[in-house]
């Protein structure tokens, strides 16, 4: 696996104007000569910097291989913080595009992506190795924390006609609906907890159906899990960054009557304590 993976950097800009990662458990600024893990456009791109406001910046090189550059002043932020009149506007985020699972996703430059360049196809290839056989086309199926769209797209290649994609982020959404358009999935603005309480009566064929949940790295949490379990879905496929998080979201599902049946674990971080785990649970 190629040591320089990462295909997104944040770095910070103090009051003195240093640029660079922040120091372990602190909020101090260390310039460094070199980001190893960086892939190398980052790593030039990030070289290259110089006269920046204090703030932070990201530097993410998308599937074309140009470096786009995101920054985030500081004076934005405190702006904000005095109140929404105050703050000024920012310019929509340019968008980008992704490849994964023979599939374009577009999406913003500062929007969520994997940050190995390989992530996504491995991912999308175990959640349809895990949920190969289990998909029926006549139930609903869900993609929570859908993001743009990645894991709909595998629930569609696995035979599934009706997905609900749900995602916090509105501009996520819209890229989602755009970039699942051919495969008619409903793309719905929502945080996950409010729309499985709001939507529960309209969910009752999911019975029978798919669940992909991939949360953030806190994990789904106990009322995301004991929802989940109350739409009966046959399978479903947890794609977790954290294993505490996992580990406890498990021990929810098993009281819940749901079992780990087969575990893939990932070294998609090389060099650091992370690791990407898919779990598929069934009654």
């Amino acid at each position: 696996m190629d040591e320089r993976w990462r295909t997104r950097v944040t770095l910070h800009i103090d009051d003195e104007g240093r640029i660079g990662p922040f120091a372990a458990r602190s909020h101090r600024v260390v310039p460094v000569a070199r980001h190893v893990l960086a892939r190398p456009a980052i790593d030039a791109a990030a070289g290259a910097l110089r006269g920046l406001p204090e703030g932070r910046v990201e530097l993410i090189e998308p599937a074309d291989g140009e470096v786009r550059r995101v920054l985030h002043p500081e004076a934005d932020r405190r702006a904000r913080g005095r109140g929404a009149r105050r703050a000024p506007r920012r310019p929509a985020p340019e968008t980008i595009v992704e490849q994964a699972a023979g599939r374009s996703f577009a999406l913003d430059a500062d929007g969520f992506w994997q940050i190995h360049p390989a992530a996504a196809d491995l991912l999308d290839g175990a959640v349809a190795e895990l949920l190969d056989g289990v998909v029926d086309p006549a139930a609903a199926h869900l993609d929570l924390y859908g993001g743009v769209g990645l894991f709909s797209a595998t629930l569609a290649r696995l035979g599934a006609r009706r997905i609900t994609t749900v995602e916090s982020s509105p501009r996520a959404t819209r890229h989602a609906a755009e970039n699942l358009r051919d495969l008619g999935v409903q793309a719905v603005t929502a945080r996950v907890d409010r729309f499985l309480k709001a939507r529960e009566a309209d969910l009752a064929d999911v019975a029978g159906g798919a669940v992909v949940l991939d949360p953030p790295r806190s994990g789904a949490g106990r009322a995301v899990v004991e929802d989940v379990v109350g739409l009966g879905p046959a399978a479903i496929a947890y794609v977790a960054c954290d294993p505490v998080a996992l580990a406890r979201d498990l021990a929810t599902f098993r009281v819940q009557g749901y079992e780990p049946r087969r575990m893939r674990a990932f070294d998609l971080f090389p060099h650091s304590h992370h690791l990407e785990t898919v779990a598929l649970l069934t009654r």
